[in-house]
């Protein structure tokens, strides 16, 4: 017990340190991913192709908004 409380504040700072690092390489980008496609989902109202695709049953994902919306984030190069 004694050595626990002489390390507590570097078990601290070792928890933040992991906890941020957890939240930007996993959470983060996951969110930002999230967000790409649900923006690029709703853009398919404003594209009469892809518009017409969705209503047709072919796929109507825009992969190139897609990855332009990642590389503006900062996932993508």
């Amino acid at each position: 017990m004694k050595k626990l409380k002489q390390y507590k504040y570097i078990i601290l700072v070792v928890l933040i340190v992991s906890s941020f690092i957890f939240y930007w390489f996993q959470l983060r980008p996951a969110q930002i991913r999230k967000e790409c496609y649900k923006m690029t989902e709703s853009s398919v109202v404003f594209n009469p192709l892809l518009f017409a695709k969705k209503y047709a049953g072919e796929s109507y994902f825009d992969e190139i908004a897609y990855k332009k919306c990642l590389r503006e984030k900062g996932l993508e190069k």
